[in-house]
């Protein structure tokens, strides 16, 4: 399989130093993501393209023939009439034009591939032009390494507003990208070929963090997005910077190389003589996996969601990802390079969802096609009692939630004896100097699999105490929600506390500080235990951690345990 790098270069006269962001190991990263050319996209609320000065933008791109018409690589909004667009028309089934705006007109007859292949462009646009329209424009545009045109004309206009998208066009006209994204970095200064050059590495790729071989830009870079997460609805800037950007809809894929395959016309591996003399060629396994999603009454079902779960190796040990797709509107899906699974989903509203185990499947027996089917629908009597659960469980997240809301600093909150069952998240937000208890056997649990129990938002000096926490029952794994969520607040205590229930991480927590879990009991969690993001001083102690499908995923934190059991 081959790869194309998208490299775009710009150039500006502002700088901004490369301060350096996450760790990043190009070695580890094997993912990136897929675009279905419908409505998938990336959102980055910043305006990060410079308004001035030189700059410089690259990504590896892939693009898919199988989708027609116009595809945005990426794009900049702009108040004044002067977005910046890159991306593509498609003029046949293996290859389009490039398509920028009419600053860049020289290169509409330049060729942009889609055959299914990794490639890597860089755009350069001198930024002295945005000073004088006298001054020749000595743009260029460059295709895996090597400038295939150079742009000559006069002015140059820059975008000069939020947000940058990747993946679609910047007034929601759509030209949604089909195929897959990795590695999009910008600077603010001229790449030189020889920079860009190394950057291609004859296909292989260069990380643009560290100054190697010929590259030299390394503390120039204003945003770095290596896609290599593998899990989450966000993509983390490397840049030290801060322009994380929120995923929607595009699905994490395995990337094993960016390198061409190589013909080759010897795929046997192992030949074997039958009673006929005849030699039997078994090529090599290929990670490709394909089918079809029907209904009971054998009609195709669009947009439903084809997923696979398993381990990757990370930096730190391994950590559960989930690679999904969704069906087209013939039904059908199809995987490419995926990683090592251990189990399949189909899942649809309407539909009961479907699981299934490697074990439970033939791999040479592809495609697979799969029947959905819909619920039994319940009789009158459970009708009614469904909905006195659900007015109950309103009523108990309006009983707790009223209790939380009108709390002062250094009030504690004693929830009532009993399991509480609530339809929506309870929300701790712009909470300070509080201590939230339950009694001897006090429980919340979320009966929406899609929402998280408990989440904590912009607070301190919060203590949460002898509570159990959780989702109501379902298979392992069909949970989309997390347990407790904690975004941008410090000082969290969780003691004595139960978390728990297929949730699909126990505590997940982001941009925080000061964050302890004593002497809880941390169980039969789908994905981790728990996942840090960005968060310091985390402390995880005396607790019990089993039957989780991981521990813990880690990204940009400091966490330490001490004298836990654990059991996975």
């Amino acid at each position: 399989m081959q790869k194309f790098i998208l490299t775009l270069i710009v150039f500006f006269s502002a700088s901004c130093s490369f301060f350096g962001g996450p760790d990043y190991d190009l070695s580890a990263d094997s993912t990136g993501l897929s675009f279905d050319g419908i409505d998938d996209y990336i959102q980055i609320d910043a305006n990060v393209i410079p308004d001035s000065g030189d700059f410089s933008i690259a990504v590896w791109g892939k693009g898919d023939p199988k989708h027609t018409g116009n595809r945005i690589v990426l794009s900049q909004n702009d108040t004044t009439g002067n977005p910046f667009y890159f991306g593509s028309t498609q003029d046949s089934e293996k290859g389009g034009s490039i398509r920028m705006g009419e600053d860049w007109s020289q290169l509409k007859n330049s060729g942009f591939p889609i055959d299914d292949n990794w490639h890597y462009f860089t755009i350069v646009n001198d930024g002295t032009i945005g000073d004088s329209a006298d001054i020749i424009d000595t743009s260029a545009f460059f295709l895996d390494g090597k400038m295939i045109q150079s742009v000559i004309g006069k002015g140059k206009t820059y975008p000069k507003a939020e947000p940058f998208y990747i993946g679609t066009q910047w007034n929601g006209s759509g030209e949604y990208f089909s195929g897959m994204m990795d590695g999009l970095a910008i600077w603010d200064v001229k790449l030189s070929s020889e920079e860009i050059t190394s950057l291609f590495n004859n296909g292989e790729g260069l990380d643009p963090t560290t100054d190697t071989l010929d590259y030299r830009s390394s503390s120039q870079l204003i945003g770095f997005w290596p896609f290599n997460e593998g899990i989450d609805s966000s993509v983390t800037d490397y840049s030290g910077n801060d322009y994380d950007g929120t995923i929607y809809g595009a699905t994490w894929e395995r990337v094993d190389s960016k390198l061409q395959p190589t013909a080759d016309t010897t795929l046997v591996t192992d030949q074997v003589k039958t009673d006929e003399d005849e030699l039997i060629q078994e090529e090599e396994h290929k990670q490709v996996l394909w089918g079809k999603i029907f209904n009971q009454e054998e009609k195709p079902l669009p947009r439903a969601k084809v997923a696979l779960y398993g381990y990757r190796e990370g930096d730190q040990d391994e950590y559960f990802f989930e690679a999904s797709v969704r069906t087209t509107r013939l039904g059908d899906y199809e995987f490419h390079d995926y990683r090592s699974w251990d189990t399949l989903s189909v899942s649809l509203d309407g539909y009961k969802t479907m699981i299934m185990t490697l074990s439970e499947l033939d791999m040479n027996d592809l495609p697979f096609d799969f029947y959905l089917t819909r619920p039994k629908p319940g009789k009158r009597k459970s009708d009614g009692k469904s909905a006195a659960m659900a007015r109950l469980s309103l009523e108990n997240y309006e009983m707790i939630q009223s209790l939380i809301r009108n709390a002062r600093p250094r009030e504690v909150i004693t929830i009532p004896n009993g399991i509480h069952v609530v339809s929506k998240p309870i929300l701790v937000e712009n909470k300070n100097n509080i201590t939230i208890k339950g009694e001897m056997a006090t429980g919340i649990i979320q009966n929406d699999l899609s929402k998280p129990v408990l989440i904590f938002n912009n607070s301190e000096n919060i203590v949460l105490h002898d509570l159990r926490l959780g989702h109501t029952e379902t298979s392992r794994g069909t949970c989309d929600a997390e347990v407790v969520v904690i975004d941008g607040s410090r000082k969290i205590y969780i003691n004595g506390c139960e978390i728990s229930g297929s949730g699909t991480i126990g505590v997940k927590c982001t941009n925080s500080d000061e964050i302890a879990v004593v002497s809880c009991f941390i169980h039969d969690n789908s994905w981790f235990a728990f996942s840090f993001r960005k968060c310091k001083n985390v402390r995880i102690e005396n607790s019990r951690i089993m039957e989780n499908k991981d521990l813990i995923f880690k990204r940009s934190s400091d966490v330490a345990m001490f004298s836990n059991t654990i059991q996975k």
